[in-house]
């Protein structure tokens, strides 16, 4: 896994970790950390850093179309079917209620192999509907490729039923030891963190944090 990308996932202040007072997800579930990588596209220099690792990533992917998941996957989408010289599309999370009904825009998938461009996986289960998508549509996903990813089995278990590779150019196991070895975490942190990353929705609680009303 990369480490110069969590590196800059850290000093950019994407992924913040902060043990002494957890973050609430939509979920309701309390979390030491928290990503947000539409962060990374205020940095030109450190967006190209990652622009070029996402093609690294992906380079043993055999693809027609690069496709960004709305919202935060269409700007680097848009940079790497640029780089690359490919056609692009962007995958919305829902299908439009008006007009044509389209989830996907841009290129055309039917009968295409598309690439699939995220920003962050967690349970994974928004980023496979866009595999779903591909697949209504008449299209073929080889890959769903993110900047990062939380390492939850859950996701890991979904990608591997629904017959779709996952690739991430950094991860969450990666990210921590940068995170102790460059000063961002104490040991006691760390390993509060850790036991977040093995069983989320009983870490708040059990650290003092109850869960809040599902968002």
């Amino acid at each position: 896994m990369n480490e110069d990308i969590a590196r800059m996932l850290l000093e950019k202040k994407a992924v913040v970790l902060n043990a002494k007072e957890p973050f609430t997800f939509v979920s309701g579930i309390r979390s030491p950390v928290y990503c947000d990588n539409r962060q990374m596209i205020a940095y030109p220099e450190e967006r190209d850093n990652i622009v070029d690792a996402f093609i690294n990533e992906s380079q043993n992917c055999s693809f027609d179309i690069i496709a960004g998941t709305s919202t935060a996957g269409i700007p680097w989408a848009s940079w790497i079917s640029d780089k690359l010289n490919r056609p692009m599309a962007y995958i919305r999370g829902t299908k439009k209620e008006h007009g044509a009904g389209n989830q996907i825009e841009g290129a055309d998938v039917d009968g295409k192999k598309v690439l699939i461009i995220e920003d962050l996986i967690s349970t994974g289960g928004s980023s496979f509907s866009a595999v779903e998508a591909v697949r209504e549509a008449g299209g073929s996903c080889v890959a769903v490729v993110a900047i990062f990813t939380y390492n939850f089995e859950k996701a890991g278990k979904i990608f591997k039923e629904g017959g779709c590779q996952l690739l991430t150019i950094t991860n969450f196991s990666t990210l921590v030891n940068i995170a102790k070895n460059d000063g961002f975490l104490t040991d006691k942190e760390l390993v509060l963190v850790l036991s977040w990353n093995k069983d989320p929705q009983k870490w708040g609680p059990n650290h003092g944090f109850p869960n809040a009303e599902k968002g």
